[in-house]
């Protein structure tokens, strides 16, 4: 009798180990897949990103969090106001900047404010200070793009600036990026909690 009791609690502790063997090899096989879909949405779909400088102020701060599209493009073209992150011309971080000008666009200044193609661009991003934009200013490094004079967008890429433009390194600086630098459309802040929001074009 004793062996029987015995038997049976040996195999009711086989099954036990058993079922607790399975249970966790079920949640690695999930927290693999989980990190594995999560990378491969990060790589092909929609990635994070975190704002490490003042250039959008005031559409976004230090600190602030977006979402980043990398798949809509592949369908169709990014268009002039889109929040765009890229690889610069240089050796560095991806930046995000705002596109103000299309392939082809003569951009140019008068007065600090921007116009594309003769005409006044309307900037209602444009950081403002005392309820006043931040004036637009050419960059005084001697190079075509640097808004001294007029300057044409060459075809195949895109004229970027920051919203905060007193305080901005962008293409017055670094030239126009090209369509291959582009890395996608900032959509949408999901950080802090007080700023979550979605960000549509100029």
């Amino acid at each position: 009798m004793s062996d029987t009791h015995d038997g049976e609690a040996g195999r009711d502790r086989g099954d036990k180990q058993a079922s607790t063997t399975r249970t966790i090899l079920e949640y690695v096989v999930l927290a693999v897949v989980a990190i594995s879909v999560a990378l491969l949405i990060q790589a092909f779909l929609v990635k994070p990103y975190r704002i490490p400088s003042e250039s959008m102020e005031d559409t976004l701060l230090i600190g602030d969090r977006v979402l980043v599209d990398r798949i809509s493009w592949r369908f169709s073209e990014p268009a002039r106001g889109d929040i765009v992150v890229f690889h610069p011309p240089f050796a560095g971080p991806v930046l995000i900047k705002r596109i103000i000008g299309m392939p082809g666009d003569e951009i140019s200044l008068a007065g600090d404010v921007v116009r594309v193609n003769g005409q006044a661009l309307s900037e209602p991003y444009v950081r403002r200070v005392d309820g006043a934009p931040v004036p637009t200013e050419p960059f005084d490094n001697g190079l075509p793009w640097a808004l001294q004079q007029p300057y044409v967008v060459p075809q195949g890429s895109y004229f970027v600036m920051g919203d905060n433009r007193v305080d901005s390194g962008d293409s017055r600086e670094f030239g126009p990026v090209s369509r291959g630098q582009l890395v996608g459309k900032a959509f949408a802040r999901y950080w802090p909690p007080g700023r979550i929001g979605g960000m549509g074009a100029g």
